[in-house]
């Protein structure tokens, strides 16, 4: 399992939306469209959630030029620190 270490620096655009990347909510959820319900239900109740909802901020983002995934990245990070096992 991975641990806080791996959470990027909420100051470091590129590395926010790198990591962000590296969960693909069109293939979890199987469509755009299942994937843009999920990431606007407001659900964040899982992993899972968070990270489609973050991963579909920045592909968003891309998509319009802009960079609220850093906003969005840095409203989630306790969530993901809650989630991430920070035992040795």
């Amino acid at each position: 399992m991975m641990d806080t270490t791996y959470l990027p620096d909420p100051n470091d655009r590129s590395a926010n939306f790198e990591f962000a990347m590296t969960f693909n909510g069109y293939e979890h959820f199987g469509s755009f469209e299942a994937s843009a319900t999920a990431a606007g239900s407001g659900d964040r109740s899982s992993l899972t959630l968070i990270r489609n909802e973050l991963f579909f901020v920045a592909r968003a983002s891309r998509h319009g030029d802009d960079d609220r995934y850093v906003a969005v990245y840095r409203e989630l990070l306790p969530l993901f620190a809650a989630h991430y096992d920070t035992k040795p």
